[in-house]
């Protein structure tokens, strides 16, 4: 078989193509097809682009492939004794395991009813023989891209969903350190969450650990926007909490910060006693990230935090209960 493009035509920047190479870098292409020759090239093609590669001769053998490969996207031909690419992508879409790998379908036929036939089995895509290499390349690079979006989106569903669990738990202890009973709140929409409880309570099943050895990571932490994405921080990170109004805004890092619908006087019950301090009405400060403390007129003390541009003044209410916090934490 003639491929439509030399392999070596391709614009190539230290081994890689340059487009799209964020997404190809370590991804893994599976290719179904039983004309050998296809999936040389092929293979010696999206090899050269950063791509890991892997073949298969036939249907049957392909999903063989598929499990023990756990490729990133698959290129199947549509025309194959036995098992065919409808016959592929009709058992791949069957098993939970493998049924969100996109599937790019290629072909000699032009047959209308057999390219529907494709993409209504399950198809994320359809190429025609011989293929263009750079068309084929975008088609990889646009679906690559829509599946790591959608893993971004459900990571964020399933962080949000253990936030929620988190809730759920402190509520729970406040009501009694026994949590055996968690069991049967497994019910409920959100399958993330439910997966969460499913998780719990075969821990629970196992030995019934305490919230505290259940969620210790996860109780001590909190769901911050980073860099366009929902992560867990530790309290620890935590440096300053600042009043905004019936808000609070909470920072940490290098001028990292995310507003809270909290007031302060909620976290105060909710931060670890001993390494948090209100030190006015507008401010809580973390002892850990203490810089040094300034002494300034009338006895009054200003608060510097480490790689903090705002200086907190302590209240003169606050004071001695600042120095003994302090002496306490020092000492702890």
């Amino acid at each position: 078989m003639v491929v439509a493009a030399d392999i070596n035509s391709l614009p190539i920047i230290g081994g890689f193509n340059s487009m799209g190479c964020n997404l190809r870098c370590m991804a893994k292409i599976l290719i179904i097809d039983d004309d050998h020759d296809v999936c040389r090239l092929l293979g010696q093609f999206l090899g050269q682009q950063g791509y890991e590669v892997a073949s298969a001769g036939d249907g049957r053998e392909g999903l063989t492939a598929t499990t023990a490969f756990n490729p990133d996207l698959i290129i199947c031909d549509l025309d194959m004794p036995e098992l065919d690419g409808q016959g592929v992508i009709t058992a791949l879409r069957q098993d939970r395991r493998l049924s969100e790998i996109p599937v790019i379908v290629f072909s000699g036929s032009t047959d209308r009813d057999q390219i529907r036939g494709s993409i209504n089995s399950g198809g994320d895509d359809y190429l025609t023989k011989p293929p263009n290499l750079p068309e084929l390349l975008a088609a990889i690079n646009a679906r690559l891209a829509r599946r790591q979006k959608q893993v971004h989106q459900l990571d964020q569903q399933i962080e949000q969903a253990a936030q929620i669990f988190v809730g759920i738990i402190h509520d729970l202890n406040k009501m009694s350190p026994a949590v055996h009973w968690l069991a049967d709140t497994g019910a409920g929409s959100a399958e993330p969450q439910n997966k969460i409880i499913q998780r719990v309570r075969r821990s629970l099943d196992a030995g019934q650990p305490s919230v505290g050895k259940l969620v210790p990571a996860l109780s001590n932490s909190l769901l911050v926007n980073t860099n366009q994405r929902q992560q867990f921080l530790k309290l620890s990170e935590v440096k300053a909490l600042l009043a905004y109004g019936e808000y609070s805004n909470v920072y940490w890092g290098r001028d990292q910060h995310m507003i809270f619908r909290k007031p302060l006087k909620q976290w105060e019950t909710e931060l670890p006693p001993g390494q948090f301090f209100r030190a006015h009405r507008q401010a809580i400060i973390n002892l850990s990230h203490l810089d040094f403390v300034e002494k300034a007129e009338a006895g009054k003390l200003r608060i510097h935090l480490c790689e903090f541009k705002e200086v907190i003044p302590v209240s003169q209410r606050k004071t001695a209960a600042f120095n003994r916090c302090l002496k306490a934490f020092k000492t702890h």
